[in-house]
């Protein structure tokens, strides 16, 4: 694994601090989806490790869905078609709110706020990670 990892040389400061911020972005969007089932007042499945869980389903999901444009991101063809980027946003926010309701059962309402907490920083740290892989890492 280390090899692969470093297979292109070490990573440079800049290229460090990126991803370590997208870490920090993920650890704040745990957080930051614990206060929203909070808000929203969630009465099934909201201890911690079902916070993790949910989080992580959240973002496989969005990464299934979005992996061309990840891929895209990478391979630095982002700027060619921005129509797909909407459409394919869209879908994974819709699927994202049932995900939410069908795990936390907190209704549509209020899985759209839980979303809005969530989704725009699992978008921002795959962006991140997808940037600093593709410059060369």
């Amino acid at each position: 694994m280390r090899f692969v990892f470093f297979q292109f040389g070490l990573p440079t400061g800049g290229q460090m601090s990126l991803l370590i911020s997208a870490v920090v972005m993920i650890l704040l969007d745990m957080l930051l989806l614990k206060i929203a089932l909070a808000i929203t007042k969630a009465e099934v499945k909201k201890n911690m490790k079902w916070v993790a869980a949910s989080w992580g389903i959240q973002f496989g999901i969005i990464l299934f869905i979005a992996s061309p444009i990840f891929l895209y991101t990478i391979l630095g063809r982002f700027e060619e078609d921005a129509g797909i980027i909407i459409l394919v946003t869209f879908f994974s926010v819709f699927i994202d709110v049932n995900v939410i309701n069908l795990i936390h059962r907190i209704g549509l309402k209020r899985s759209t706020v839980v979303m809005i907490f969530v989704v725009g920083p699992i978008i921002s740290a795959m962006s991140l990670i997808g940037s600093t892989l593709g410059s060369g890492f």
